[in-house]
């Protein structure tokens, strides 16, 4: 529980640090900073009119009148230094999971500990905006800035909230379940309206509000059932549904029954069947409670008050089985996609339970990491006897592994037969895009230099995450950047659109570390892996104006096209039969759209390079159809389109070219013969 950690100390340092600049400012903005001593600015003092009479703007700047401000925000900046250490010294979450079972924090331990948790969530939202405001091209709105951060705030508290609902933190009547009927629906129905109503109400475009029915399922001991279907047709929600999360924390309403372990689903929240249940998050990053792997391992133990050397004894037992012993030192920020996957199903199998619900698996994961936890999952149903259920859009992995397959097409779950294949499962390529690029195209001469990326290296604290790269991009590429989690593509990608050294990135002859930001976005554009950080509006359009008027601030693009007419074009329709997606909130557009109106975004400059990273990161086979499209269509803007992708049948079908890379160097490719 004791240990020293400099990072909340640097975080609570600065804070207090700028709390002080802030006051200080207050005063000089509102009647001035007046007092004794030297007169260091003399600004004129301008009364407000109106009701706001009584106020004045700026005024007289004295030594005093700034050291008085100063003084005046100590004491607040001293208790955030105060919090700053205790949060260095001692492991703050893990002192109030001890009291989530029993004593006076019990009722208020899960507050407690979100409030605690998501305050770096915070620190980590402002910084990623700030690199999304650069990737704009130099966007420094606050109030639009200040959109994603709340939302990414609020995002990482839901979903430590529901991890820890579904690890039993607090439960007041542990219940055990019986292993024999793992699960069974019997006449149930899920939704979010009334599930047995003949007319589902209407949401706000025309459409009905997602809903299940007729659900006569039973899910036995020691098998693997895979749960496919397309994008919003409600995998997740189906195994909310099992784990409670769905009618206890997200407020659906279910009809019928679903016992789970032998308990009453919609009368016993996630926390009393913790002990027998566990469940994998589909973002696992974001559900992560604890600061290194062997808390994140153990929690669930911990909140149950299991004696401290138990649950070491346990944590040790399962990361030996999944191979991941030396990574229990580790922060968990700093595991890759495959460990941090692996790391939260050794957390999920921490209580032994009888049925395990694992969301999306595959998603952030490379071809090796993808074998492996098919296989790991294989073995716990098929060895270990659990009842394994998973939600997955890419099925081909499971095909030899699942043991049932339900399709949900509709408002029905379909049991597949034996040999019968999902609809939703891939085929050879993303499906409407073979073939994408004309064969004659692949292999044509490539065309004149148009990037030449020069001896490139970046750092992450201590690890060269790219290591001395040298390639050249030509006019009409499209390039598939390859490789496996930790590679160091997106650190590539990134180094691409925003270079820190000069004479590394060179984009038509001219230096992109030296340009102002405008011009460096005209240059070369970057759709980030967590693309919604770029959004930072309410509605799809005002997205689109913004997006406009930054091109007309910075004269920098020569395609006029507005921004609400390319989002169209990418989806594939003209600007009339997309109204309906421009009066919406961006982050209620479908995956696929979402992505479609982040590239729009990126392309209003008309970049000479566009980067995408992870394009069809967790997107059904409609989606990843939908996003390539896209790509070729924003090819004809760009001159060069380069993507990072663990998906190799996508990259084969759009690909003119493919880079693979291997700890931070690439494998291949052309290089710059400069010095």
């Amino acid at each position: 529980m004791f240990r020293f950690r400099p990072a909340p100390l640097r975080a609570a340092a600065f804070l207090a640090v700028g709390f002080v600049l802030l006051r200080a400012g207050y005063r000089v903005l509102f009647a001035g900073a007046s007092g004794p001593g030297l007169l260091l600015l003399d600004l004129p003092r301008i009364p407000l009119a109106g009701p706001f009479s009584q106020i004045a703007l700026l005024g007289p700047v004295t030594a005093g009148g700034l050291a008085n401000a100063a003084l005046s925000a100590l004491p607040v900046a001293a208790l955030i230094l105060v919090f700053g250490v205790l949060n260095a010294v001692l492991d703050v979450s893990r002192l109030f999971a001890r009291g989530a079972g029993r004593g006076p924090l019990r009722t208020v331990s899960r507050a407690l500990v979100i409030a605690w948790a998501t305050f770096p969530a915070l620190l980590d939202s402002v910084m990623r905006v700030r690199v999304a405001g650069r990737l704009r091209g130099g966007e420094r709105s606050i109030p639009a800035l200040l959109v994603p951060v709340f939302e990414q705030t609020i995002e990482r508290a839901l979903a430590l909230a529901a991890s820890m609902e579904t690890r039993g933190f607090a439960a007041a009547h542990v219940v055990d379940g019986a292993c024999e009927r793992p699960v069974v629906m019997t006449d149930a129905a899920l939704g979010f309206d009334d599930p047995q109503a003949d007319e589902p109400e209407r949401g706000p475009d025309g459409q009905d509000d997602w809903h299940l029915a007729d659900l006569n399922l039973e899910f036995a001991p020691g098998t693997l059932t895979v749960i496919a279907g397309a994008t919003g047709s409600g995998k997740s929600s189906l195994l909310h549904s099992l784990s409670g999360l769905f009618q206890h924390f997200f407020e659906g309403r279910q009809a019928g029954r679903i016992t789970v372990g032998g308990a009453n689903r919609a009368g016993t929240p996630p926390r009393d069947t913790a002990g027998f249940v566990g469940v994998v998050s589909q973002n696992v990053r974001l559900s992560f409670v604890a600061e290194n792997v062997r808390d994140e391992i153990g929690f669930a133990l911990a909140v149950r008050g299991v004696a401290a050397v138990i649950v070491d004894q346990r944590v040790r037992e399962i990361a030996g089985r999944l191979g991941i012993g030396h990574l229990l030192g580790r922060p968990v920020h700093a595991l890759s996609a495959g460990e941090a996957s692996l790391v939260a199903i050794g957390a999920a199998l921490a209580s032994r339970p009888i049925l395990l619900l694992v969301d999306e698996p595959l998603a952030d994961l490379d071809a090796p990491a993808r074998v492996r936890v098919c296989g790991l999952l294989e073995r716990l149903a098929h060895e270990s006897g659990v009842c394994v259920v998973v939600a997955e859009h890419n099925t081909r992995e499971w095909t030899g592994a699942a043991d049932a397959w339900l399709e949900l097409r509709g408002t029905r779950a379909h049991r597949l037969e034996a040999g019968e294949v999902p609809g939703t499962a891939p085929a050879a390529g993303p499906a409407g895009l073979a073939p994408a690029i004309p064969a004659e195209r692949k292999h044509a001469a490539p065309g004149a230099p148009l990037a030449s990326i020069r001896h490139l290296s970046v750092r992450r604290g201590s690890d060269l995450v790219v290591d001395d790269v040298s390639l050249e991009i030509a006019s009409g590429d499209v390039i598939a950047l390859e490789g496996p989690n930790g590679a160091g593509k997106s650190s590539l990608l990134a180094a691409l659109a925003l270079p820190v050294a000069r004479g590394t990135v060179f984009v038509a002859g001219r230096d992109v570390a030296a340009l102002r930001p405008g011009d460096r976005r005209a240059a070369v554009a970057l759709v980030p892996e967590h693309a919604d950080d770029l959004l930072f509006s309410t509605t799809v359009a005002e997205e689109c104006r913004r997006a406009d008027r930054a091109v007309r601030r910075t004269e920098a693009a020569g395609d006029a096209q507005p921004t609400a007419a390319r989002f169209a074009g990418l989806l594939g329709l003209d600007l009339a039969s997309a109204r309906h997606l421009l009066r919406r909130h961006p982050r209620d557009l479908s995956a696929g759209e979402r992505l479609c109106l982040v590239i729009a975004i990126q392309l209003a400059a008309a970049p000479s390079v566009l980067l995408v990273d992870e394009p069809t990161r967790g997107l059904d086979p409609g989606a990843r159809a939908l996003v390539g499209a896209a790509l070729l269509r924003a090819g004809r803007t760009a001159s060069a389109v380069v993507f990072a992708t663990h998906d190799r049948d996508f990259a084969r079908t759009l690909a003119t070219r493919t880079i693979s890379m291997q700890a931070g160097r690439v494998a291949n490719g052309p290089l710059v013969g400069a010095p």
